[in-house]
């Protein structure tokens, strides 16, 4: 009897790797990419999909999630998988150049004027640096920072022309750790206080209250990125690029980009 309980015991562990095996993620996004190149397109997006809900968190997979929601003609959902790829590799050449093919097609195309210096340099960062990597950028700079003081104040006491070049150093190096500390922040902050979101609706209306009793502002379209300000109940505020106009619309409509990974 104990003999059969193994026996038993090992075929169904077999069995259950052979199924964990067959299942990887590495072979799921195989099989969704076959399902893309052999233009299948809702299966491949429902396989992407898969590994996602399953904590898969790889750009390559919301990058082509969003090549398939882009061959669909679905700007709102290609336009949100590609930022969330973005969010993760904002260095990456082709997510970069597949988001603005999309943008470009747009119905909403926004003109972002008077937008000050800090604001456009904010943006720029999202091209190059990722939260994280702007946090360990300005603690990197930190220590320097603190590793050349020490040297200023002990080290060459005596030596005037090594104590100049230190000292001029030291102010570069504070001049530059506000300057990381001050984008880091505003970064920071418009993550926590103003996510960014991507309608996602064919269309849809912009209303002056939580509800659809109000008064129409104005109608935006898919892929038309926002910042969201307030979420209640089932209702979103959110604001255009700039805090030019500023509407309520359903939460069903828009998909806020939560910074998770």
């Amino acid at each position: 009897m104990t003999f059969r309980i193994i026996v038993i015991s090992f075929i169904v562990f077999i069995t259950f790797s052979m199924v964990a095996i067959a299942q990887s993620p590495t072979d799921t996004m195989l099989k969704a990419n076959q399902l893309y190149e052999a233009g299948k397109y809702d299966q491949a997006i429902e396989t992407y999909q898969t590994l996602i809900t399953d904590g898969v968190r790889d750009s390559a997979v919301f990058y082509n999630l969003g090549n398939a929601y882009f061959k669909q003609g679905d700007l709102g959902q290609a336009i949100l998988n590609y930022r969330f790829a973005e969010k993760m590799s904002p260095r990456d050449a082709d997510i970069q150049a597949n988001l603005a093919l999309a943008r470009s097609q747009t119905k909403d195309q926004i003109n972002i004027e008077g937008e000050l210096f800090l604001s456009r340099l904010t943006k720029l960062t999202q091209r190059w640096l990722t939260v994280n990597e702007m946090a360990i950028i300005a603690l990197n700079v930190w220590f320097f920072l603190a590793l050349f003081f020490i040297i200023y104040s002990h080290v060459f006491v005596h030596n005037d022309n090594l104590r100049l070049v230190l000292q001029y150093t030291l102010i570069s190096i504070a001049v530059f750790l506000v300057f990381s500390i001050t984008l880091f922040g505003m970064r920071l902050y418009e993550e926590i206080t103003q996510p960014q979101g991507v309608i996602i609706a064919s269309a849809v209306d912009i209303t002056s209250g939580p509800g659809d009793q109000y008064v129409t502002e104005f109608t935006l379209h898919s892929g038309t990125e926002v910042r969201v300000i307030e979420v209640r109940k089932d209702w979103v505020r959110l604001t255009l690029p700039g805090n030019q106009l500023q509407g309520w619309v359903s939460h069903d409509a828009v998909a806020i980009i939560v910074d998770e990974f």
